[in-house]
């Protein structure tokens, strides 16, 4: 079951750290709410490599912006949503995004990375309320997020999850709609206890989620990176390492790794290891991930002929209709197709995957 409790605190928290504005479903809002679209008061630097195994290594390097304010009367400041020497109150996110490389996206699915920094934190407040910086590896574009409007609670972005709570709103609905393993809680694509959590869905961000029984204890336990995961109409649309301020900040060097396994999983490229490591010399905060390269796993749509023992010109829609078995040993077959030959499996590669044939056999009872 979901955990449906919410404090008022928390409530009047998201008031503050996103804005006093109430969404209206089904509008799109405007770009300007997904960030300043540019990394520039961060240094960043992105890198990719990839191995001769199609392995990958993704390297997001950036630095505090020394004009950003950090509090120094958490209470005072936070408590009362004191403006800060920026202009903004020290409640509100300053987020800064970039779309990344074609490159990038094809090997890793990643598509833009949000570089989202929150003086005073943000709920739930007995856990995430301390500095820190959230990094957002997001698997669709900032146009697409200005669509993600839920209908919110009176005076705060918080997605009213209530029952009827986003009546008559689809793109409300789809905050609360998870793409969950076969009889279970358990969201695909997410590690083993992740929870879809309602009480935790933002405008323009998604639902997020995490295993709330491994969080730390409260925000001043908080002292390494936290991997939170993303949901929205029933995918996964990011991820995002919660990386607290006193772990990357001081003279020390600092280093946290973490190795990943999910759940259900169907997208191949998800990384399998995050580091994080803090250079306390040159203030570099460097974020790396390794996965394995994106395969293309979409049926195409293009007619190919294959001899049923005469030549037939079908589609992947036809070898759909199949049966497992049968289509476990057409997979198998060559087709003839514009471009030449090619086994039935490099076309339909979905289908394909299903039944478990081919480079996308992990589709294979997921």
């Amino acid at each position: 079951m979901y955990n449906l409790r919410i404090s008022a605190f928390a409530l009047f928290f998201l008031s503050q750290v996103v804005g006093t504005t109430e969404a209206q479903a089904d509008n799109c809002a405007n770009i300007d709410e997904v960030g300043t679209p540019s990394w520039e008061k961060h240094d960043v630097d992105v890198t990719l490599k990839v191995d001769d195994d199609d392995f990958y290594t993704l390297r997001v390097d950036f630095k505090h912006d020394d004009d950003l304010p950090i509090p120094t009367d958490f209470a005072t400041q936070c408590g009362n949503g004191e403006i800060a020497s920026d202009g903004l109150k020290y409640t509100s996110g300053r987020w800064s995004y970039e779309n990344v490389s074609e490159r990038i996206t094809k090997v890793t699915g990643v598509k833009h990375i949000s570089i989202d920094f929150n003086p005073c934190g943000h709920p739930p407040a007995d856990v995430f309320a301390a500095t820190h910086y959230d990094v957002h590896f997001y698997r669709i574009s900032p146009e697409y997020r200005t669509c993600m409007q839920c209908i919110t609670f009176p005076g705060a972005p918080l997605c009213n999850f209530l029952p009827d709570g986003q009546a008559g709103s689809e793109s409300g609905q789809a905050f609360f709609e998870g793409n969950l393993v076969e009889d279970s809680t358990q969201p695909k694509n997410m590690p083993l206890g992740y929870q879809l959590l309602p009480q935790n869905g933002v405008n323009v961000m998604g639902l997020h989620a995490w295993n709330p029984d491994v969080t730390p204890a409260s925000p001043e336990d908080w002292t390494e990176p936290v991997w939170i995961m993303g949901n929205y109409d029933s995918d996964l649309i990011f991820y995002e390492p919660m990386i607290p301020y006193v772990f990357m900040s001081g003279s020390s060097d600092n280093e946290f790794q973490a190795t990943k396994t999910y759940e259900g999983q169907t997208y191949n490229e998800l990384p399998y290891k995050t580091i994080f490591k803090y250079d306390g010399t040159t203030g570099v905060m460097s974020v790396i991930l390794k996965g394995k390269r994106k395969i293309d796993c979409e049926d195409t749509e293009d007619v190919f002929d294959i001899e049923l023992p005469d030549p037939k010109s079908k589609d992947c829609n036809w070898l759909a209709s199949k049966g497992r078995k049968k289509r476990r040993q057409l997979c198998k077959q060559t087709v003839f197709t514009l471009e030449g030959d090619s086994k039935l499996h490099k076309c339909c590669k979905a289908t394909c995957g299903q039944v478990g044939k081919g480079k996308c056999a992990f589709l294979k009872d997921l």
